[in-house]
């Protein structure tokens, strides 16, 4: 048995499937680069406006859930108030965009929601498991309570919403560029490359390798002098951040920010999608979102979309409890194995 073998042995299950996968695409970095050029001009392949909108709105709930599974797999927090990050900045665009040209209105929501990610997470992330995604889910339910407030209402619309006009572009398109779909969609499509290399690099990164060892042992961390605090702050603002994207690119589409982005309902799609696609692979959330979204377009035309969700939620999870990513990585490994046996 040679080296790389021997240390395959010694990572134990999971790691050893992340290194099937891993192994595979080595030497193949020119695929993803060419995946992602190629995804840009989907809509040349893709002609139904029908279809292509539904893996739009895919696409938009795979960032939000990218940020999510990137928050779990790094520290372990399950966050129940997405709503809240994808909510703020969609309404952060629309108060900017009446004042300012849309390419700064985008920079300014982005900026200004980082800044919130960035105080919230000073708060929060010393909470355990459970209260974290209490406060955060409270946090969304304050927000939307304040945008519907009455003395706001000249600002933020009330319980009717915020119409947005954009004056300008960003990145080449206008308002009625970024309506239609088909000029919309290598914006949606190359913002979710972007996020996944962002969380890509964070994960291989020393900030990476430091917050999955404080997931692992915190006090051991704390002991060996490293500080503990500053890590997740950090992750739960790189999280937080990607989830905004998927809010300000929604307001960018639709041109329209309501109090139902700062519903449960609204972050929980995302939360289902991260829990479908599994947290611990990087494409595994990309994957739960094109089949939540699908699944939820197929259900919703019986007339009984919630009870078919939650009965397939209940046995995806069942049979996958590390996810669709699980799955796979499972199944790679026993065809890995039956080769090697056969060799």
């Amino acid at each position: 048995m040679n080296g790389t073998k021997v240390a395959s042995a010694r990572l134990g299950p999971p790691l050893q499937q992340r290194a099937s996968v891993l192994e595979w695409t080595r030497g193949r970095d020119w695929v993803w680069p060419v995946v992602a050029v190629a995804g840009a001009f989907l809509p040349r392949v893709v002609t139904s406006p029908y279809l292509l909108g539904l893996l739009t709105s895919a696409v938009l709930l795979a960032i939000a859930a990218v940020g999510l599974g990137f928050l779990k797999k790094q520290c372990g927090l399950g966050m129940f108030g997405v709503a809240a990050f994808i909510g703020a900045p969609a309404y952060l665009l629309g108060i900017a965009a009446a004042r300012f040209d849309l390419g700064t209105a985008v920079l300014l929501a982005f900026l200004g929601s980082t800044v919130f990610a960035l105080l919230v997470g000073v708060f929060v992330v010393r909470a355990r498991p459970l209260p974290f995604a209490m406060l955060t889910l409270a946090l969304a339910q304050m927000l939307k309570s304040v945008v519907t407030l009455q003395g706001l209402r000249p600002i933020t619309g009330g319980d009717d919403g915020m119409s947005m006009i954009f004056d300008g572009s960003v990145f080449g398109l206008n308002q009625s560029d970024l309506s239609n779909v088909v000029s919309f969609w290598p914006m949606a499509w190359l913002a979710l490359c972007l996020v996944l290399i962002i969380a890509h690099f964070v994960d291989r990164s020393r900030l990476g390798h430091v917050l999955r060892a404080i997931q692992s042992n915190e006090e051991r961390m704390r002991f060996s002098g490293f500080d503990t605090y500053l890590p997740r702050i950090a992750a739960f603002t790189i999280a937080s951040s990607i989830i905004s994207i998927s809010g300000i690119l929604i307001a960018l589409n639709t041109a329209f920010a309501s109090p139902e982005l700062l519903d449960f309902s609204t972050g929980g799609n995302s939360l289902v999608a991260m829990i479908v696609g599994g947290p611990g692979s990087l494409f595994g959330p990309v994957a739960g979102a094109l089949l939540y979204q699908f699944a939820q377009d197929a259900f919703g035309a019986t007339g009984h979309l919630t009870l078919f969700m939650g009965v397939a939620l209940i046995v995806v999870v069942a049979a996958c409890p590390r996810g669709i990513a699980g799955l796979v990585a499972d199944a790679a490994s026993r065809v890995q194995r039956f080769a090697r046996k056969r060799d």
